[in-house]
């Protein structure tokens, strides 16, 4: 998968799994209580199995010292699965319990900005004599800021935009975009060069989830009402896709017509749900 050039190496270790193991716990302990109101109505006793001929017979063992077990006929079918339900609901709830259990136990034990807290804790004089496996934020982000590359090239006579950061831009609405982000605190690099496969593009905005050390590319295509535009820009899309930026993941995409302008609140609800 090709990257971003300067992408740093914490995205990995930025990450949160607190998220995932609460959302794992609370389906485990729905799941639990499900199977334990389940097994309240079981039928007593097991279910014995045992090869006959080219099939396979069901026997309902009742006693403790029951090796045998009373045959279950054909016609006493759902016996059998409720038997053998229960055998498998009790062996769920014993493993998910002891899944909740460490689950719990890490959530409480925890915190995802321990690591961090390591290098931000040292002295500065150490600090200046050791490589931490995660930078802090303050550093990661002059870091990201510090990077340089060529800007875009404009043609001449063609409208001036300019954002709230002084740069030059292409569109009214990418004036919008930049101002939003600049508004909403998030990092971005405008046309920042981009290698797919062994071809540079730039993208119009590289942004920067700071909390998750995350780069997601954002793209506007703004005159999808022209068929010769939007015909280019599907292979333009397909090639991010198939260079691992995913949309909904990794790439933001946002589309216009000129009777369907792309909306403050939409940018405003793609930052908020992607970017801080």
């Amino acid at each position: 998968m090709s990257k971003i050039k300067g992408i740093g190496g914490d995205e990995d270790w930025a990450k949160d799994v607190r998220p995932a193991l609460e959302e794992r716990f609370q389906l485990l302990e729905s799941e639990v209580r499900k199977r334990n109101s389940a097994l309240k109505s079981a039928p007593e006793g097991t279910l014995r199995v045992i090869k006959h001929g080219n099939g396979y017979q069901f026997y309902h063992r009742t006693e403790p010292g029951d090796t045998s077990g009373k045959y279950i006929k054909k016609q006493n079918i759902k016996l059998a699965q409720g038997l053998a339900q229960k055998a498998y609901d009790k062996k769920f709830v014993e493993l998910a319990s002891k899944e909740m259990l460490l689950i719990g136990k890490y959530l409480k034990e925890t915190a995802p900005e321990d690591i961090k807290h390591i290098y931000n804790n040292m002295h500065e004089h150490k600090k200046l004599l050791v490589h931490p496996v995660m930078q802090d934020d303050d550093t990661f982000l002059i870091q990201w800021k510090s990077v340089t590359y060529e800007p875009g090239f404009f043609k001449e006579g063609i409208p001036t935009y300019i954002t709230a950061n002084g740069e030059r831009v292409r569109s009214k609405i990418e004036v919008n975009i930049a101002n939003m982000l600049e508004f909403y605190g998030v990092p971005y690099r405008y046309e920042y060069p981009l290698m797919l496969g062994n071809k540079e593009k730039r993208p119009d905005f590289v942004c920067l989830n700071v909390s998750k050390r995350k780069e997601i590319i954002w793209e506007h295509f703004g005159m999808m009402d022209y068929a010769e535009y939007a015909i280019s820009n599907v292979a333009k899309i397909n090639a991010y896709m198939e260079n691992g930026y995913i949309p909904g993941d990794n790439l933001i995409m946002t589309f216009e017509t000129a009777e369907n302008p792309l909306s403050t609140i939409l940018i405003r609800e793609l930052i908020e749900s992607y970017l801080v």
